[in-house]
């Protein structure tokens, strides 16, 4: 009966990085990705893109927002690296100036 009662544990983290900087470090991968395509998508359509690229890169905005926080309560976690913790702040940091910055183009040019 014991290979019944196994339970096995699945960790996606050790104790040398903090889950926080892990969840953060997905959230700006996304909304990096979905500003890519964002970008992408409004040069080949020279502007004229669909309403979904407008909620596509207003998610990724909002997913960006999400990963400072994640990346802000990671970096006060006492597990993991301060080095991932930094990486985690910046990417994110990184992905909520480039759709401020993009919207400040249009505003201003």
């Amino acid at each position: 009966m014991s290979i019944f009662n196994k339970k096995k544990k699945y960790y996606f983290s050790d104790d040398s990085i903090a889950s926080d900087t892990i969840i953060a470090f997905i959230l700006g991968g996304v909304s990096f990705i979905a500003e890519i395509i964002g970008i992408i998508s409004s040069i080949r359509t020279k502007g004229n893109v669909s309403e979904f690229i407008g909620v596509l890169y207003a998610c990724a905005i909002l997913l960006s927002v999400c990963g400072v926080a994640f990346a802000w309560f990671g970096f006060g976690a006492e597990e993991g690296g301060v080095k991932s913790k930094r990486w985690s702040i910046s990417l994110n940091i990184f992905t909520l100036l480039v759709p401020l910055f993009m919207i400040g183009l249009y505003f201003f040019v």
